[in-house]
């Protein structure tokens, strides 16, 4: 075969395999028919402090596995998100909002997708691609809201988890805390666009190591190489966050000022600061790779060596 009809070949297949067409699935049929499926629970406090609002995943018996209910409670709070930046709200606090701080319940972040659910209800390439549709979206909007987000890694984030965290635009870690993404392990490719947004956060050589070696990343070694912004002592990521975020709500004190009252900065201006931020990386070849991620995700999802390491779990 000349050289020519090789590339042709091999160019013909890649493209009718990982065609980048639009998702076809209804983003509202899914979502119901997820919330279905596992328990725990994602909670929403737009109270949490002034100008910040607390995002929880709260599945301890699973160490905060994702459930499918969970899933669609996820895209919920994101929709919620998106009424309040659109003043689409009577409360004061939510209008006062420019910053989330995404947590695990407890002493851990999240595990990635509960397998236990999985083995049940999302082992087939079709629910898989229905999961991959789901939080490619909720994860892609929560990106682009004109808040500051940022993740409180306590424990483990593994798989799904460590890509929540790269949805964020900041990463608090714990020194205790380990991230791995261990979808190579599950004979897969992340499947919520995590991909793409690690590239964006460490560069190519550094997330083709930590996605194709699946290493694990200590606090210590997330830091060194930029995933994570902060490190805090075990238990004091939402303390540290805290404090982190802080300046994007309040002016900076002057010296000798401390006890001073504080002022806000102008919520407008701070979600507008996020919003140049986001369409900066809202781009057509971003959205091209995201479709790209995703049709790779669903080409190994509930087949052949992923099918048997599911079964495994």
């Amino acid at each position: 075969m000349s050289s020519f009809l090789f590339k042709r070949g091999f160019s013909s297949f890649f493209s009718e395999r990982f065609r980048l067409s639009p998702v076809q699935e209804n983003l509202n049929v899914i979502r119901e028919e997820l919330r279905q499926i596992g328990r725990g629970s994602v909670e929403f406090n737009s109270s949490f402090l002034q100008g910040i609002g607390l995002i929880t995943l709260h599945n301890p018996e699973r160490h905060n596995a994702l459930s499918g209910k969970m899933m669609a409670e996820l895209a919920d709070i994101v929709d919620k998100l998106e009424n309040i930046t659109k003043d689409k709200t009577n409360s004061k606090e939510e209008n006062d909002l420019v910053a989330l701080i995404l947590s695990g319940d407890g002493n851990t972040f999240c595990s990635g997708l509960d397998l236990s659910v999985a083995k049940s209800h999302i082992m087939t390439p079709e629910n898989g691609k229905k999961m991959s549709s789901l939080m490619q979206d909720a994860l892609l909007r929560f990106s682009r809201l004109p808040l500051i987000s940022i993740a409180a890694i306590e424990g483990y984030a593994l798989g799904g988890g460590a890509e929540l965290t790269t949805a964020c635009d900041h990463r608090c870690i714990s020194a205790t805390a380990k991230i791995r993404f261990v979808h190579v392990k599950m004979a897969t490719t992340p499947g919520w666009g995590g991909g793409g947004r690690l590239i964006n956060i460490i560069g190519k050589t550094k997330a083709l190591r930590v996605l194709g070696a699946s290493e694990l990343l200590t606090g210590q070694q997330a830091y060194d190489i930029g995933y994570a912004d902060i490190i805090a002592k075990n238990g004091e990521t939402i303390n540290k966050s805290k404090e982190f975020l802080d300046p994007y709500v309040y002016f900076s004190p002057k010296e000798g000022e401390l006890n001073a009252e504080r002022k806000m900065n102008s919520v407008k201006a701070v979600r507008g600061m996020k919003a140049i931020i986001a369409k900066a990386n809202d781009s057509g070849a971003q959205r091209n790779y995201v479709r790209f991620e995703h049709a790779l995700f669903c080409s190994l999802w509930g087949q052949g060596e992923n099918l048997t390491e599911l079964k495994k779990k």
